[in-house]
């Protein structure tokens, strides 16, 4: 299987589409498995979760881990960079702490989230919680 389907070919020129359903299922592996390393919960944001992505869109996922979590912020996103995932994962890794100071804050990727977010795998009910009280 191939995440870029060819759609049509018309002289030299080629169009691609982004297999949907095949990213989604392994973005959702992918989530799994950072369940595994400590995530709490894992969102798909950005052009994947609102529908408007290309052929060669990647993939902005949000990682809520605990706040015991041993690393400082830019360390904690190479604990989740996947380099075999049909597209290309942009990270952002928060400490519960830090998910809720931004909620508070009610900033933008958080506004994003809970229009736009695609929970990938964990417990949901915490988020929705926390963007009740907030939102």
């Amino acid at each position: 299987m191939n995440i870029h389907e060819k759609s049509s070919n018309f002289a030299s020129l080629k169009v691609f589409k982004l297999n949907y359903e095949l990213v989604l299922r392994k973005l959702k592996e992918y989530a799994e498995r950072a369940l595994e390393k400590g995530a709490l919960v894992v969102f798909l944001i950005g052009s994947l979760a609102r529908g408007d992505h290309t052929a060669f869109s990647d993939a902005d996922v949000v990682i809520i881990v605990r706040d015991d979590y041993p690393k400082k912020l830019p360390d904690r996103i190479s604990d989740f960079i996947d380099p075999k995932l049909p597209v290309d994962v942009e990270p952002r890794v928060y400490t519960l702490s830090e998910f809720l100071k931004m909620a508070q804050n009610k900033e933008r990727i958080i506004k994003e989230i809970e229009k736009y977010g695609i929970v990938l795998a964990g417990d949901v009910s915490f988020v929705k919680g926390i963007l009740q009280l907030h939102f």
